[in-house]
């Protein structure tokens, strides 16, 4: 089945009636490239919960902290929640019928004006083994090949394998894009001592340089899950052991994802390349979200390790700001969320003018909550927040919009990393976290809950306790994270 383009393009721009009728067509169309299920709080929409390896789990945008990075932007995405360790024999790679896109507007106007594209294949080194990811070679036994197993990228033991190519796609220079790099390889899963006894190292060197030039850096592959959330508490109707900061459980310990993190120069990525230093110029704002998308038709065959690729790209998970498609967008509207451009928000619109959210925040809490209609979400999530907004901070500037709802994730490129960061970014006086992008400490669970009771300074009446003080009662994560590229922590072993 084909759905063609400007057919697709005009569901999207149409009423919510519309949306959802597009939900139930491209629901057709992903049954195509159905998967099993995985647990996880990602799985926010009900299509993408029966696709994990095209799920958007979590997307990151910073000013690297690494010395010697100062003038670079990091920017990551993660897929496939929830990843047990142990899963094997195949463990966890990304999907190869999958555009995974990280996608940036540098105007205001919802659409991208850079895309980096990244597309997956696979190998299978030993096709006799009864085994999987990881098989020991035949021809060196006896010779030290079985203990250990995988020791490098190249390693003949790593037998199911993974390379994959990124293109850097233009606004105005045409769809076919200009490809930055093929044939890098992403380094196996975790998968045990014996198997991978020196992952953190492996996967070091599956850290990529693109260009000498520029210094760009890419990394694909498995790490941590760095979100943190006692998701069973906030899914059972908000009912939290604790509303501080501490005093839950985290979820999501002990489990990994796929991540894609590229560092780009800043000069790369703004409207006119520069490195802007002034927080409050035009083009100190960028904005980013990431997408996965799938073909119209994908044919597999035996013995054949990818599938042919036929029919044009659908777009199937999308993922700007934390939490929005999960506890802001209604059920009904989910689905097309996913579908939906930044550019074609307006439809969402209601949404975050009065989300459900907040009253049953006043529901369960017995708190006061902001009247609708809710502007202060709408400057945070859907056009940024303006200079001098902010009491105490008159340089913070998050604004990006030609004067439409566009969600995605705002990063300010002109405000440096903080020299002592705090873990709620602006609400804990760090103008260089979130909302102005997303740092992998970042605390977005905490600033969800408080910006949607209104605990913010944006709504003067209810920026009290327990408004400006709710949280989920974790307040980090279980696993150190990185200070250095990618940042995420290195993933847990399947065989500790």
């Amino acid at each position: 089945m084909r759905l063609r383009g400007d057919i697709r393009e005009n569901m999207l721009k149409k009423t919510l009636t519309a949306a959802l009728a597009f939900s139930a067509v491209a629901a057709q169309i992903s049954m195509i490239a159905v998967r099993p299920a995985e647990a996880s709080s990602h799985r926010e929409a009900p299509m993408i919960a029966n696709d994990p390896l095209a799920d958007n789990t979590d997307l990151y945008a910073f000013r690297s902290t690494e010395r010697g990075r100062e003038g670079y932007v990091t920017l990551i995405a993660n897929f496939t929640p929830d990843q047990t360790p142990g899963s094997g024999p195949h463990y966890f790679k990304f999907d190869s019928s999958v555009l995974y896109e990280i996608k940036i507007d540098n105007t205001g106007d919802g659409v991208e004006d850079i895309s980096y594209q990244f597309q997956f294949s696979d190998q299978i080194k030993n096709p006799n083994s009864v085994l999987g990811m990881a098989a020991p070679n035949e021809a060196l036994k006896g010779k030290g090949g079985i203990d250990p197993l995988i020791t490098s990228l190249n390693d003949e033991d790593y037998n199911e394998s993974q390379t994959y190519s990124v293109t850097r796609v233009a606004q105005g220079r045409g769809n076919s894009g200009r490809q930055t790099a093929s044939g890098l390889v992403t380094p196996p899963s975790n998968i045990g001592k014996r198997t991978t006894p020196k992952y953190a190292a492996l996967a070091e060197r599956a850290v990529h340089t693109l260009s000498k030039a520029n210094g760009m850096r890419v990394f694909a592959g498995q790490r941590d899950e760095g979100f943190f959330i006692p998701v069973n508490e906030i899914f059972d109707t908000l009912n939290l052991t604790s509303i501080t900061d501490t005093g839950a459980k985290d979820g999501l310990a002990g489990k990994n994802v796929s991540s894609i993190a590229i560092e780009v120069p800043i000069r790369d990525l703004t409207r006119d390349r520069s490195t802007p230093k002034d927080p409050t110029a035009s083009d100190a704002v960028i904005g980013v979200w990431s997408t996965a998308s799938r073909r119209t038709t994908n044919v597999l065959y035996p013995q054949q390790t990818s599938g042919a690729r036929n029919g044009e790209w659908v777009q199937i998970s999308r993922l700007g700001n934390p939490l929005v498609n999960e506890v802001i967008i209604p059920l009904g509207m989910k689905d097309a969320f996913n579908g939906l451009s930044p550019k074609d928000d307006a439809v969402a619109a209601p949404a975050v003018l009065d989300p459900q959210l907040a009253k049953l925040l006043k529901a369960v809490f017995k708190i006061d909550i902001p009247s609708a209609p809710r502007n202060d979400l709408v400057a945070i999530f859907a056009t940024g927040i303006k200079a001098g907004s902010v009491p105490g901070a008159p340089t913070f500037n998050t604004f990006l919009s030609d004067g439409k709802p566009h969600e995605m994730m705002r990063l300010n490129v002109a405000i440096p990393p903080a020299a002592n960061p705090n873990r709620l970014g602006l609400l804990g006086g760090d103008p260089a976290g979130h909302p102005n992008g997303r740092r992998v400490f970042d605390d977005v669970t905490d600033i969800a809950l408080r910006a949607v009771a209104g605990g913010t300074p944006f709504t003067p009446a209810t920026n009290k306790a327990p408004n400006n003080t709710l949280g989920d009662g974790v307040s980090g994560n279980d696993v150190p994270y990185l200070t250095t590229f990618p940042y995420l922590g290195t993933p847990h072993s399947g065989n500790p």
